[in-house]
């Protein structure tokens, strides 16, 4: 599935610089897996294709909601990651 939220990095993961440039911005993310350990244990994270984000626990994304695909891409293009 498709979403839009307002990514709001933890403390507790230490995302990339480019990861920390998103900061407060609408992101456009896919749905991943559950986390299996650490901190962010049986918490959903996500994922930004094209990026080297890395994975995003679902606790640093305010107002997570699905979105259509059209938004998405545009949401995506926005910022950067429409390879």
């Amino acid at each position: 599935m498709f979403y839009e939220a307002i990514f709001q990095p933890s403390k507790k993961m230490k995302y990339t610089t480019e990861a920390k440039k998103l900061a407060g911005k609408k992101i456009a993310v896919q749905d991943g897996w559950i986390i299996k350990d650490g901190p962010f244990k049986g918490q959903n994270c996500f994922y930004i294709p094209n990026s080297t984000v890395g994975w995003i626990p679902q606790c640093d994304l305010i107002g997570l909601k699905p979105i259509s695909l059209v938004k998405w891409k545009e949401i995506e293009k926005s910022l950067g990651f429409d390879n």
